[in-house]
């Protein structure tokens, strides 16, 4: 039987990000072979997303727009509207950096 792909999952690899899932520190990580990218944990009350420095990534800021963020962690709520922020961007441009060895580290 073939493999089913997600729409997001199709959209990543045409980007060419193809990240290995796993746990580290007990939270799920996204890796390549230089090592960690994204952590993703749930908190208490919202989904965290583990980037290191966000504003290595995005000075502008235009990128996180409408996202709760703090300096090395994306915020998501359940009432956060992901289809409403660039956050596909964001994540394309933080993988490209890594991909280039940009420092994206807190």
């Amino acid at each position: 039987m073939a493999e089913r792909k997600t729409p997001q999952a199709e959209r990543y690899s045409a980007h060419s990000i193809c990240l290995t899932e796993g746990i580290r520190y007990k939270m799920l990580s996204y890796q390549d072979e230089k090592g960690v990218i994204f952590q993703l944990n749930a908190q208490k009350n919202y989904v965290a997303l583990y980037v290191g420095d966000a504003s290595k990534v995005d000075p502008s800021g235009k990128l996180l727009e409408g996202i709760d963020h703090g300096k090395g962690c994306l915020r998501f709520k359940k009432s956060t509207n992901l289809a409403g922020t660039p956050i596909e961007k964001f994540i394309e441009k933080a993988v490209d950096m890594w991909r280039k060895s940009e420092d994206i580290d807190c």
